[in-house]
């Protein structure tokens, strides 16, 4: 799921950086979770809105585009307050991608 090549490239392979960056996202993991799930529940749909474009910058930070492009999508329909049917399932998504993010990272990624 997680892709360094974005990574390795920004950082110009830099291990101690790369590693730093994942460490970052996986202590702000629970923060994001917990924002998009709260602001779901409140039907706050400009801060899920708000939310989705911080987890997605982050995820496109770690290379995992196709999650990110899902969070975009939700951004604009939050954006928009349209097809809200469709918002607890990219929430649930998102939150099931973080939690195997979290995990790769927290098994050891092979940064060679």
């Amino acid at each position: 799921m997680i892709n360094l090549d974005y990574l390795k490239t920004t950082t110009d392979n830099d291990k101690e950086t790369i590693l730093t960056l994942l460490n970052m996202f996986k202590s702000q993991a629970p923060d994001l979770k917990r924002e998009m799930i709260i602001a779901f529940e409140q039907k706050r749909w400009h801060l899920l809105r708000e939310a989705a474009h911080k987890a997605k910058n982050s995820f496109q930070i770690l290379g995992m585009q196709n999650e990110a492009d899902d969070l975009q999508r939700l951004e604009i329909l939050c954006g928009q307050e349209k097809d809200t049917y469709l918002y607890m399932d990219y929430t649930k998504r998102f939150i099931l991608a973080c939690d195997q993010a979290v995990h790769e990272i927290e098994s050891g990624i092979d940064l060679s």
